[in-house]
């Protein structure tokens, strides 16, 4: 694929800054800021977006994990009698992290 002909283009906006930066490594490496340019992207870890409901989702959950935390505090004061609160809860605490992670680009 390095030898295919490159016929794309593609229209980058730069601050002063990056694009003074940009020219200086190209320089020092003897690299076209092309050549620059792709060899980052190419290495560059790729996070698709969530489906469109994901967020939603995460909001409801965490209600869930609220509405489940208020239990949980009504169990302890000896209110309610619910043994598996707590798993419960702690299964929600796993999943929301997950979730975060997954909406902050983080992944599985």
């Amino acid at each position: 694929m390095a030898d295919a002909k490159k016929t794309e283009n593609v229209h980058l906006r730069l601050t002063p800054d990056e694009f003074a930066l940009l020219k200086e490594q190209s320089e020092r490496t003897g690299r076209s800021m092309s050549d620059l340019i792709r060899a980052a992207w190419k290495r560059m870890k790729i996070v698709e977006l969530p489906p469109a409901d994901f967020s939603e989702t995460v909001v409801q959950l965490r209600r869930i994990g609220s509405d489940l935390g208020q239990l949980n505090r009504a169990a302890n004061a000896g209110e309610i009698n619910i043994p598996e609160i707590k798993s419960v809860l702690s299964e929600i605490a796993s999943i929301d992290k997950r979730l975060t992670k997954i909406l902050s680009g983080g992944g599985l």
